[in-house]
C-alpha cells in the first residue's frame, strides 16, 4: 500500500517563513490588548442607553449618538475580526473560538442598546430629520444613512421589536456557525491514489487540485471520496441548512417585506427584476453554455462526459506550475493599466504580510479578503502553485484594494461597500491578469491553455454563480409556501439544475447532486448572484481598459474610493456601466459562445 509522502504532508505554522504569514499585531499588540479593548467597548455599549428617548432634542444630541454608534461598531469590527483571523489560522485552538463568540456576543449586546435609534427617528418628521442632519458639526458622514432610513421606513419596527430582532442576532448565527465548524474543523476526507499511485489525503485545497487532474479515473475517484464525506453528515447539513432558511424567511416576515429576495436586494435598492433578468436572460442562452460541454467532450475524447470532467484542463500538456513569488509579479504586471499609484500600494501590500499564503494544519480552507479599517486589508490563501491560485490571488487583492481605497476616502459610517460592487474589482483584477497573459502568449498551445482558462474562469464566476442563483431562490420559495426542506429535495433540485445548465451531453454522477451541501455562500440569503453580476460588470470595464477609453482610471479609482456612499448600481455608472439593462450579461455570454468557438476553430 503506497504512502502518503512528505512533500504531501500538510506543515504546520512554524515551519512557515512569518513574511508569508499575517501581521495580527497590526490590529492588537496581544491578546491581552484584545482583552483591554473588550472591557472598553462593553462600557461604552452600556452608555447608549443614555441617548434614548433624546434624539429628538438636537442636532448636537442625535450627532453624538450616531458618531457613539459608529465608533463602537469600528472597535466592534476590529475585536471580532483579530479573534476570528486567529480562528482562522488553526481552528483547533479553542481559545479564539471562544473570542470570537465573544465577540460576536457583545455585537450584539450592542445591536440591542442602539436598536433604539432607528425606531426613535422614524417618529420624527421626516422634513426635520433631514434638516436636523444638515446642522451636524461634520458634514456628509451620516446623510445617506438618514436617506437609506427614510427609504426603509416601513420595515422598522417599533423599538420593543426592533431590540427583540436584535437579541435574536447570535440565535440566528447558530446554523452557520455549526455548519462552518463542521465543514473546517470535524469533517474529515479520505485518501485517494493519484496518477503516479501516491496515496495522498485530500483537502479542500488538494480536492480543488485534484479535479483538475488530466486523468479521469483521478477525478472520479476525488469527486467520490470528497462528496462521500459530506453525504456521511447529510442529514446534519440538510438541517443547517433548513434552519438557515427558515431564519431568512423569519427575518422577512418580521420585517414585513413581500419575500426574502426582495428583503435582500432591497438593503441595497436593486430591483427584484435585476435578479430575475439575470437568472431568465442567463437561462435564454444557455446553448453557450451546453456548446462547452460539447467541446469538453470532444476534446478530452470523452465517450462519457460527467460533471466532474468540467473543471480539467483541456490542455494539460500546456499546464505549469506558478510558484507564489512568480505569482506576485504576474499580478503586479497586469496592474499596471491601474496607474501607478494603484501599483505602488499593491506592490507594498505584499511587502507588508497583508497575505497569508500557504495552507497550515487546521488552518480554513478557500481565500477571502477582509478589510480593517483601523489597520489594513487581509488576504486569506492556501497557495498551491496552480495557475488558478494565481488568479485567485488577483482576485482577493483585487477585494483588498477596494477595501483600501475605501477605507482611505470614505468616514467608517459610508465605508462598507456592497458585494455587488465589489466582486467588480476583484474579478476585474483576474480579467486584467488573463488579458496580460494572453499578451504575451508565444504559440497556439499556450493562446489555447489561456482561452480554456478564461472560459473556466467565466463558468465558474458567472454560469455557476447563476445556477446556485437559482437554486437559492427555489428553495426560499419553497419555504415562504410553507414547505419544509429535506436533504433529499435539496439534492433533486441540485441535480436537475445542473443536468439543465451544463446540457444534455452531460451524464450525471452519483455525488454530483450533494454539492449544495458544501456551499458555504447558501448561509449568506442570495449573495452569490453577486459574482455573476459584478463579472459581467467588470468585463464592460475591462473592455474600457483595453479600448484605451480616456479618463477610465481616474474613473475607476473613484469608483474603488466610494465604499458604500451610494447605491451600488447607481456607482457601477461612475464607470459607465449600467446593469439595470441586459447588456453587461449578455456581453459576457457572447465573449464565451466567441471564445468556445475559437477553441473549435483552433482544434479541428
Amino acid at each position: 500500500m503506497p504512502v502518503e509522502t512528505a512533500v504531501n504532508k500538510i506543515p504546520s505554522r512554524a515551519e512557515i517563513d512569518p513574511k508569508l504569514t499575517w501581521d495580527l499585531s497590526d490590529i492588537f499588540a496581544s491578546d491581552q490588548a484584545w482583552e483591554t479593548e473588550y472591557g472598553e467597548i462593553q462600557k461604552l455599549v452600556q452608555t447608549a442607553t443614555s441617548y434614548a428617548g433624546k434624539l429628538h432634542e438636537s442636532p448636537a444630541t442625535l450627532e453624538a449618538c450616531l458618531k457613539l454608534q459608529t465608533e463602537i461598531g469600528m472597535r466592534l469590527h476590529s475585536l471580532y475580526q483579530y479573534a476570528y483571523l486567529n480562528k482562522d489560522l488553526d481552528n483547533r485552538v479553542s481559545a479564539y473560538q471562544a473570542m470570537t463568540e465573544r465577540a460576536a456576543m457583545l455585537s450584539s449586546q450592542a445591536g440591542a442598546a442602539f436598536s433604539f435609534v432607528d425606531p426613535e427617528l422614524l417618529k420624527m418628521d421626516d422634513v426635520r430629520l433631514v434638516a436636523m442632519e444638515k446642522q451636524f458639526a461634520t458634514r456628509s458622514v451620516y446623510d445617506f444613512y438618514i436617506q437609506e432610513l427614510l427609504r426603509s421606513k416601513a420595515h422598522i419596527r417599533s423599538a420593543e421589536v426592533e431590540e427583540l430582532l436584535a437579541m435574536a442576532g447570535l440565535i440566528a448565527r447558530g446554523p452557520d456557525s455549526i455548519f462552518s465548524m463542521l465543514d473546517d474543523a470535524d469533517i474529515t476526507y479520505p485518501s485517494i491514489i493519484d496518477e503516479n499511485g501516491n496515496e495522498v489525503k485530500l483537502t479542500k485545497q488538494r480536492f480543488a487540485k485534484y479535479m483538475e487532474s488530466s486523468s479521469q479515473r483521478v477525478r472520479q475517484d476525488t469527486n467520490a471520496a470528497f462528496y462521500s464525506s459530506y453525504k456521511s453528515h447529510i442529514n446534519t447539513i440538510g438541517a443547517s441548512l433548513a434552519a438557515s432558511v427558515n431564519k431568512d424567511v423569519f427575518y422577512t416576515r418580521a420585517r414585513k417585506y413581500e419575500s426574502c429576495l426582495h428583503r435582500s436586494l432591497d438593503n441595497d435598492n436593486i430591483p427584484v427584476s435585476v435578479y430575475h433578468a439575470l437568472l431568465d436572460t442567463t437561462e435564454a442562452h444557455l446553448g453557450a453554455l451546453h456548446s462547452y460541454t460539447d467541446l469538453r467532450k470532444r476534446i478530452l475524447k470523452l465517450d462519457t462526459i460527467y460533471p466532474y470532467d468540467m473543471l480539467c484542463p483541456l490542455f494539460p500538456e500546456a499546464d505549469y506550475t506558478v510558484p507564489y513569488e512568480e505569482a506576485v509579479k504576474e499580478v503586479l504586471e497586469a496592474v499596471r493599466p491601474l496607474g501607478d499609484k494603484y501599483q505602488q500600494v499593491l506592490s507594498g501590500a505584499f511587502d507588508s504580510r497583508w497575505v497569508d499564503v500557504f495552507e497550515t494544519e487546521g488552518k480554513g480552507s478557500g481565500a477571502y479578503s477582509w478589510g480593517n479599517y483601523q489597520a489594513h486589508p487581509y488576504v486569506l490563501m492556501n497557495y498551491n502553485d496552480t495557475v488558478d491560485n494565481m488568479f485567485t490571488l488577483a482576485h482577493e487583492m483585487g477585494h483588498a484594494m477596494h477595501s483600501y481605497h475605501s477605507n482611505k476616502a470614505q468616514p467608517f459610517a459610508k465605508a462598507q461597500y456592497s458585494i455587488f460592487v465589489a466582486e467588480v474589482a476583484s474579478t476585474l483584477n483576474e480579467g486584467l491578469l488573463m488579458h496580460s497573459l494572453l499578451r504575451r502568449v508565444n504559440d497556439t498551445s499556450q493562446k489555447l491553455y489561456l482561452l480554456n482558462r478564461h472560459l473556466d474562469n467565466t463558468f465558474g464566476t458567472f454560469f455557476h454563480q447563476v445556477l446556485y442563483a437559482r437554486f437559492e431562490l427555489i428553495i426560499h420559495a419553497e419555504v415562504e409556501k410553507g414547505n419544509a426542506l429535506s436533504p433529499d429535495y435539496l439534492t433533486q433540485v441540485w441535480g436537475d439544475l445542473t443536468q439543465k445548465y451544463y446540457g444534455p451531453s452531460l451524464t450525471m454522477d452519483e455525488f454530483t447532486p450533494l454539492k449544495w451541501s458544501r456551499i458555504p455562500h447558501f448561509y449568506n440569503m442570495f449573495y452569490v448572484y453577486q459574482y455573476a453580476t459584478s463579472y459581467a460588470a467588470s468585463q464592460a470595464i475591462l473592455t474600457k481598459f483595453v479600448n484605451g477609453e480616456p479618463g477610465i482610471i481616474e474613473r475607476y479609482l473613484e469608483l474603488l474610493s466610494s465604499g458604500g456612499k451610494d447605491h451600488p448600481i447607481e456607482l457601477l455608472k461612475i464607470c459607465g456601466v449600467d446593469m439595470s439593462k441586459p447588456d453587461p450579461v449578455m456581453a459576457t455570454i457572447d465573449l464565451f459562445r466567441d471564445q468556445v468557438d475559437e477553441i473549435n476553430r483552433l482544434t479541428p
